[in-house]
C-alpha cells in the first residue's frame, strides 16, 4: 500500500468516525429533549397530585366536622329520648 493509499484510508476512517460521532451527538440531543419532556410531565403530575391531595384533605376535614356534629346531635337525641322514657316510667 502506498503512502497516498494509507493517507486516503486514514482520511476515510476519520470522516467515518466523524459522521458516527455526529450521529451520536444528535442522538444524545434527542435523548436530552425526551428527558426534559419527561421531567416536565413529572412536574405537572406532581402538581396535579398536590392539588388533588389538598382538595381531598379539605373535604376530609369537612367530613370529620360533619361527623362530629352528627355525633353531638345523636348524643343529644339519645339523652332526650332517655329523659322522656324515664319520665314516662316514673310518673
Amino acid at each position: 500500500m502506498t503512502p497516498e493509499e494509507r493517507f486516503d484510508k486514514i482520511e476515510n476512517l476519520f470522516h467515518t468516525v466523524g459522521r458516527d460521532i455526529d450521529k451520536q451527538n444528535e442522538a444524545i440531543r434527542s435523548l436530552i429533549v425526551v428527558a426534559r419532556t419527561c421531567l416536565d410531565s413529572f412536574h405537572e403530575i406532581r402538581e396535579l397530585q398536590r392539588k388533588d391531595h389538598e382538595e381531598w384533605a379539605a373535604k376530609m376535614g369537612e367530613l370529620r366536622a360533619a361527623q362530629a356534629e352528627t355525633g353531638e346531635k345523636l348524643n343529644i337525641l339519645v339523652n332526650t329520648v332517655g329523659r322522656i322514657i324515664r319520665r314516662e316510667n316514673h310518673p
